[in-house]
């Protein structure tokens, strides 16, 4: 029987299969980097959308007060929105500058629902308890903004930002209750509407709901993202993740001054040792170098099969030197590790060759950079294999060069010529 692959025995996992504990640990379950860094893209469209929402929600209130400047005061409506502008702005600036991305996801949705509820509790400050149980303006926006959470791939955020919308609701409506008689003629003729509690309800049922749907489609999106993502085999990232990450890293490492380093990593003679060792043991010898790929680098790094017995690495904030280190060990560590094959006493082994290429001293963009790297990873096969090959050493400078540019220090008092 064929051995399952990695990524196969990890979707298994995350398939229900009956447990509570199973199902729970897929909804808490922190989302992967690649899916992380897809969902902090998209968080900059959920910023603009906020600001629009916002500005919306301003000029109700602005637009009501000049039809009719004796009916009601918005100067309290102007100052919450003016605060959610404010905070919208903040939020804007910082994702633009990619600030927060392990959190902005969590603050900005709970961000969006509390702005929301504050709205509401304005309307009772202002003694108008119907128009904060009964805003068919206002309340929508809670659905808004729990319908944005599933734009973050993070299951988590659904469920908190969902539930502190119901728990902020109930409070709302058990001050309005406790405060006001809201069927009492001093609200007649009821514009709003009157107080039915199965309505109240039915809102927070909604409002639940809304929040397990968000949820379930993201849980349902992150499986079917990773089979799109994962190399099915191996388990590690695909090719056209890794350019969608070239290209958005060498994107911030243009407008930030960053760095990154791309290292290509090919298996030395892997068509013989399928020949020899047969299709299972060219099948083990791919899984040693991912699994040894994924275990030396961090989980900020991308670690993709590029095609065939061929692996490629982006290490972002990563100088040539210092990756050329990693890799080396990487080298080491394939060349010395034994594969154990079925039907063979004895283990054998693999090499590879790499070629390491960084951003900007090898290239202005990121597909130049990995042409480099592909480059310097045939240069090293074409040296006899098993070795990396990475950007030349710096040439070091004469001493007469050193000498000149090193400041003259100042002779100490004691030490000069008299008269000088």
């Amino acid at each position: 029987m064929c051995p399952v692959p990695p990524c196969d025995r990890e979707r298994r996992e995350r398939l229900p299969n009956g447990r509570l504990g199973d199902l729970w640990r897929r909804i808490w379950s922190q989302p992967e980097p690649e899916i992380a860094a897809a969902a902090f893209t998209g968080e900059l469209l959920v910023a603009w959308v906020r600001l629009l929402i916002v500005l919306i929600l301003a000029w109700i209130p602005a637009s009501e007060y000049l039809l009719n400047p004796l009916r009601r005061d918005p100067r309290a409506l102007l100052a919450t929105s003016l605060g959610a502008l404010v905070g919208a702005l903040l939020i804007y600036s910082a994702v633009r500058r990619n600030w927060g991305q392990s959190w902005m996801g969590f603050a900005s949705s709970l961000l969006d629902v509390s702005l929301v509820s504050s709205t509401l509790m304005i309307f009772l400050i202002l003694g108008r308890p119907h128009e904060a149980i009964n805003s068919m303006v206002v309340f929508p926006t809670y659905f808004l903004a729990i319908a944005a959470t599933s734009l973050r791939y993070d299951a988590r955020i659904c469920l908190l930002t969902g539930g502190l919308g119901v728990v902020q609701y109930a409070l709302i409506l058990l001050y309005a209750t406790a405060h006001w008689q809201l069927n009492s003629q001093q609200f007649a003729p009821f514009e709003f509407g009157m107080f039915r509690g199965s309505d109240q309800v039915w809102r927070m049922v909604q409002l639940a709901g809304a929040t397990v749907l968000a949820t379930t489609m993201v849980v349902r999106s992150r499986e079917l993202r990773l089979l799109s993502t994962r190399d099915r085999f191996t388990g590690l990232l695909n090719r056209a993740v890794f350019n969608e990450q070239l290209e958005l890293e060498a994107e911030i490492a243009h407008r930030d001054g960053g760095l990154f380093t791309v290292a290509m990593v090919d298996i030395d003679h892997f068509k013989k040792f399928n020949d020899t060792y047969g299709h299972g043991g060219g099948d083990e010898a791919l899984r040693l170098v991912a699994q040894t790929l994924r275990k030396a680098c961090r989980e900020s790094d991308c670690v993709a099969r590029y095609g065939g017995e061929e692996f490629a690495l982006i290490l972002p904030g990563v100088r040539s030197s210092r990756a050329a280190d990693l890799v080396e060990r990487i080298r080491r560590v394939v060349a010395a590790t034994p594969i154990r094959l079925t039907g063979r006493a004895k283990p054998v082994s693999v090499t590879v060759s790499i070629g390491v290429a960084s951003w900007p001293e090898d290239g202005t963009s990121g597909a130049e950079v990995l042409a480099c790297a592909d480059r310097r990873l045939y240069q090293a096969k074409q040296q006899g294999r098993d070795q990396v090959v990475g950007p030349p050493p710096a040439r070091p400078r004469p001493l007469e060069e050193q000498a000149r540019d090193e400041p003259i220090a100042e002779s100490p008092p004691s030490a000069r010529a008299p008269g000088a």
